[in-house]
């Protein structure tokens, strides 16, 4: 080997390991650190566990690491100096980020959305702080002498590795020791195989709209005025309070007739619920009366729903497959949604439907109109499919609802940007299909159906809408009743429509129209006179502090005006769920 190949694989070798602790630095930070910060304070959210996340990402940090150190290494003297310095720069400005720029734009996984337009100019704001650092940080670095620039660099990226590599190891102990790490425990998952059969011998549908508001009706109806035509043969109760103010714990409630209990911990008042008298009553006598019950939401951490195992026959526990490559891309946007320039972030949001899609399960991932408009699609290709000799069935179907954002059009189909309106009606168009093919099968008039929803919005329209055909009732026009009824009374409804008694509540048939009934609707809140509280299945803090409870006579005229007024009541919680 010549002098002249030596020297040439010397300084190869010096510009190696030069370019060898930024890359480490980037890498880490997009790869694994980014994302797993995300996940150790949101893994009730996923179905993989920490071990499935981290191994991948660590292997695709060590891959990216090796490559762009070696890609690097090939550049000399002044490209060198400017690639390597451009490296450390944008890890730099990535971690400020991070740690200092970014805004409270809420739950990434929540399926809010974030209405990217607000931000406009803060957004531009931050795209020139980002840029004009990065490049006065390069700048600075090339004007420095070579031994220098080095030392800053290596030295640099040694000390950020050292803060977040040690940030990154104690939220790791932290989850791995808690609650919140799921480990080798079993996997129920609601499955959905048989989503769409029905009972030939006959069925209790509740079809259960996410977000869905009253006051959301009456804004449907002025554009859509034929939106309610297929619901002709209900019942529509236009005064119906929800108790909660959000899926947890609204649904848990209904479902279990079990209050919310802000003293104890999320998972002890789970456990509480499904294990309460009027659970079990409840779907005892359900099974008593030949009904088989199925839960259909592709989501679990909302419920608890490992203590339902006795009630729903589709809740199993899940052999489950993990798509690695979904698992790499999602988790991959987690860390450029934290770590990018505000301007960039959109591009970056996921959902729920996105976390959900990187588990395969053995029973069937349920579909549901948080799949785009997949719920649908596959509502008119498969059609409703009846069952015999299989008894009747007590189905309740979660569909997203007006939740936002809009996405879904008059029409039924995807569509994001659509409005309020259009998203209402295209999800009454899903109700009417659904209705329509049960009539189609012929068994549409002995079937008991509930059009509801788990809560309204957060704000100022928190009533819910509440449809109800009771079996063989039919009418020429829709009646209307402002009769004050809640949630309260879902379990007994149901009880009361198949025929049995319900001792530990009322139904909504037990309300008159003039009836001044008090009642009472909570919402989870952040009010920061309160100390904040450990999130649910997370070693992170909560959102929020403590609830608000609004308590108020008549309609949702007055609802709002007790909302104007302020909480009647404030329950510090012990256990924050998001």
């Amino acid at each position: 080997m010549t002098s002249a190949v030596r020297k040439k694989k010397q300084t190869y070798w010096r510009r190696l390991k030069t370019s060898l602790f930024p890359c480490f630095l980037l890498s880490f930070m997009y790869c694994v650190w980014g994302a797993m910060e995300v996940y150790v304070g949101n893994s009730g959210n996923f179905r993989f566990t920490y071990a499935e996340a981290s191994l991948p990402l660590w292997g695709m940090c060590i891959g990216a690491t090796v490559v762009s150190s070696l890609v690097l290494a090939i550049f000399r003297g002044f490209l060198f100096r400017l690639l390597n310095s451009a490296v450390f720069a944008l890890a730099v400005v990535s971690y400020v980020q991070n740690m200092f720029l970014n805004l409270d734009l809420g739950l990434l996984m929540e399926d809010e959305g974030v209405n990217w337009s607000l931000y406009t100019a803060h957004g531009n704001v931050n795209m020139l702080i980002w840029i004009g650092a990065l490049l006065a940080i390069i700048l600075v670095l090339m004007l420095l002498k070579k031994r220098v620039r080095r030392q800053i660099v290596t030295y640099g990226s040694l000390i950020l590795l050292l803060v977040q590599g040690v940030t990154f190891g104690v939220v790791s102990v932290q989850h791995l020791t808690s609650d919140a790490n799921r480990g080798d425990d079993p996997t129920y998952i609601l499955a959905g195989n048989k989503q769409y059969h029905v009972s030939s011998e006959g069925n209790v549908i509740v079809l259960m709209l996410d977000y869905f508001s009253n006051d959301y009706i009456d804004s449907m109806l002025k554009k859509y005025p034929n939106a309610l035509d297929a619901l002709k043969d209900f019942t529509y109760y236009d005064n119906c309070d929800p108790v909660y103010i959000g899926t947890f714990p609204s649904v848990v409630h209904m479902l279990t007739g079990h209050p919310f209990d802000n003293t104890v911990p999320i998972e002890q008042w789970f456990e509480q619920a499904w294990n309460s008298e009027s659970a079990q009553y409840f779907y005892k006598t359900l099974k008593e009366n030949g009904y088989d019950a199925r839960f259909f939401d592709s989501s679990n951490s909302y419920f608890g729903i490992k203590y339902a195992l006795p009630y729903f026959s589709n809740l199993a526990e899940q052999d489950r497959t993990v798509r690695y490559d979904r698992l790499a891309q999602n988790m991959m946007k987690l860390s450029l949604y934290r770590f990018a320039p505000h301007a960039l972030k959109q591009n970056f949001e996921i959902s729920s439907y996105d976390i959900s899609g990187i588990v395969s399960l053995s029973g069937g991932n349920v579909i549901n109109s948080y799949n785009r408009a997949a719920f649908y699609n596959m509502l008119r290709r498969t059609r409703l499919q009846p069952v015999e000799n299989d008894g009747k069935y007590f189905i309740i179907e979660f569909l997203r609802g007006t939740h936002p954002p809009y996405e879904i059009n008059a029409q039924g189909k995807w569509a994001p940007g659509s409005t309020l309106e259009e998203c209402a009606a295209g999800y009454m168009l899903m109700v009417s299909e659904y209705i329509n093919q049960l009539k189609e099968l012929g068994l549409y008039d002995s079937s008991t159906i509930i059009v509801t929803s788990d809560h309204g919005d957060k704000e100022n329209s928190m009533q819910v809408m509440y449809f109800i055909k009771e079996p063989y009732v039919t009418r020429e026009k829709m009646a209307e009743n402002s009769a004050p009824i809640s949630h309260k009374e879902f379990i007994g409804t149901v009880l009361h429509n198949i025929g049995a008694e319900y001792p530990y509540g009322q139904t909504i048939y037990d309300f008159g129209e003039k009836d001044k009934r008090e009642r009472t609707v909570m919402r989870n809140f952040i009010d920061t006179d309160y100390p904040y509280v450990p999130k649910y299945m997370s070693t992170a803090n909560g959102t929020h502090t403590v609830m608000y409870a609004y308590t108020y006579k008549g309609n949702r005229k007055d609802l709002r005006k007790q909302i104007r007024r302020g909480p009647s009541e404030i329950l510090p919680l012990t256990e924050s769920f998001n």
